[in-house]
């Protein structure tokens, strides 16, 4: 069985992947992008690309459904994420063992806030909204060290009168280690179509992404290191303004370089760090290599690409973490996590009377 399920898995990389890499691009071309937003604190203060972390938080249904396990069922998760200016992201999730697997259910929604709208002409045409949200079901089973999930998504986006709606699929795995902190996570994300698009000439491209990642700490070391690389079926992912071909900044260096091959690697991985400090507390840190690269200014590093974060346990019932992130050099974004038990409140003692 174990055997069967890995070679599913590779088949269907080996054949999806082509597609993809052919058609998939970067830079502002895909729609339903607010998918590739990280839902969570963990993600948020990992890195953002996440696949092997969190076997005990019930999150992970929203970036690898495999890692979910008997330490993540019977929580409900709620995550707010601060994103920029107006925009937010809510989700909410649930796991919950099913005979030998177990079944994840979550949602999320990212509001944009109000804008005002104008025709061709500049004439006021009112305030208009604009919104995405998606629903997700998934199912997990563990097979000794391998887990095999799957998730399907509705997910739908309205901007002022305009609406689409497609529907997608995950094809998750992961590697756990009976006895190390080990873990090995690939995902295979967004795969599906469009059913109605905003226009009837419009072609959206949907934000296909292939992840594989690991996890591990070291037996003397407080601290879990995670390493993920994104992108998979699409070696050149830089996003580079050619029209800057020529131009100088004030000091006569060249505004336009042309990415090298150690660039263009180095923007698939992202980097992240947690410190076990007990079972209560934990710290995080992560560097996003790509969002580096982009969101930096001009003359401006800041801290874009870094983030951090911490997780608080209170008495194994309730999860508590946040987390900011650094886009550019405005400022930080922020996440909230709540996970809290639905079971295991009660521990008195049942007394038997004769």
């Amino acid at each position: 069985m174990k055997q069967l399920s890995i070679y599913l898995y590779l088949i269907f990389l080996t054949f999806i992947t082509p597609i993809h890499s052919t058609f998939a691009q970067l830079g502002g071309s895909e729609t339903y992008s607010f998918l590739g937003v990280p839902t969570n604190a963990r993600q948020v203060g990992l890195g953002g690309f996440l696949v092997s972390s969190g076997i005990d938080d019930p999150n992970a249904m929203f970036y690898n459904s495999a890692l979910l396990g008997d330490e993540s069922v019977n929580k409900v998760t709620f995550n707010y994420f601060d994103y920029h200016t107006t925009a937010g992201l809510t989700s909410l999730g649930y796991a919950h063992k099913v005979g030998k697997g177990i079944v994840g259910v979550g949602m999320g929604y990212m509001g944009y806030g109000s804008f005002d709208g104008f025709d061709d002409q500049g004439n006021s045409t009112g305030t208009y909204t604009a919104n995405d949200f998606w629903f997700q079901g998934s199912y997990t089973r563990r097979q000794g060290v391998f887990s095999m999930s799957a998730n399907v998504r509705f997910a739908a986006s309205s901007i002022e009168t305009y609406k689409s709606n497609a529907l997608m699929f995950d094809l998750n795995g992961a590697f756990i280690h009976p006895t190390k902190d080990l873990v090995v996570g690939l995902v295979i994300k967004n795969a599906g179509f469009v059913m109605r698009d905003y226009q009837p000439n419009d072609n959206s491209e949907l934000p296909f992404d292939t992840q594989l990642g690991i996890s591990f700490k070291p037996e003397r070391m407080p601290i879990r290191f995670s390493i993920t690389y994104h992108h998979l079926h699409q070696f050149d992912i830089t996003y580079t303004d050619s029209s800057l071909k020529g131009e100088k900044d004030a000091f006569g260096n060249d505004l336009y370089t042309e990415p090298g091959f150690a660039d263009k690697l180095s923007r698939h991985f992202s980097f992240g760090g947690e410190f076990v400090l007990g079972k209560v507390l934990n710290l995080r840190v992560g560097y996003n290599v790509m969002r580096r690269k982009e969101m930096v200014t001009q003359g401006v590093k800041g801290l874009a690409g870094m983030s951090v974060g911490a997780s608080l346990k209170i008495k194994k019932h309730i999860d508590f973490g946040y987390s900011a992130a650094w886009y550019h050099v405005a400022g930080a974004t922020n996440s909230l996590t709540l996970a809290v038990a639905t079971s295991g409140w009660d521990k008195r003692k049942k007394t038997v009377i004769e």
